[in-house]
């Protein structure tokens, strides 16, 4: 897969072909139709939010999931997606209305899921 890959802070990105590891645990596998880079990664870019490099930046995207991981009950491959950094309960009236950005309760998902 081709990716753009930040090296150091500063620097210009490079395209390179890098390789993907299954899903693990929690975790998946999206084949990316369109992805973006928000203000949020040029903090990255600019050196302002230290990071570990080598990088991909461009949290926002939207796909097509290949692949979950153990214990993703809530999406399957084949499954249209967009990712963002937003939390979600996935039960309240708004994310149930397909509003998820104003969620309710954001935190009750990561109370059960994310030990």
């Amino acid at each position: 897969m081709k990716a753009a890959v930040l090296h150091a802070p500063r620097e210009p990105m490079t395209i390179e072909n890098i390789a993907i590891d299954k899903p693990k645990r929690r975790e998946v596998l999206i084949r990316t139709a369109a992805a973006g880079l928000c203000h949020s990664d040029l903090h990255f870019i600019e050196g302002s939010y230290p990071t570990p490099v080598p990088i991909v930046l461009g949290h926002e995207s939207a796909g097509i999931v290949e692949a979950v991981g153990e214990d993703v009950t809530y999406l399957k491959p084949g499954d249209h997606v967009i990712s963002c950094l937003s939390m979600f309960c996935g039960h309240c009236e708004f994310c149930l209305s397909g509003h998820l950005s104003i969620c309710q309760d954001p935190w009750s998902r990561c109370a059960k899921t994310c030990r």
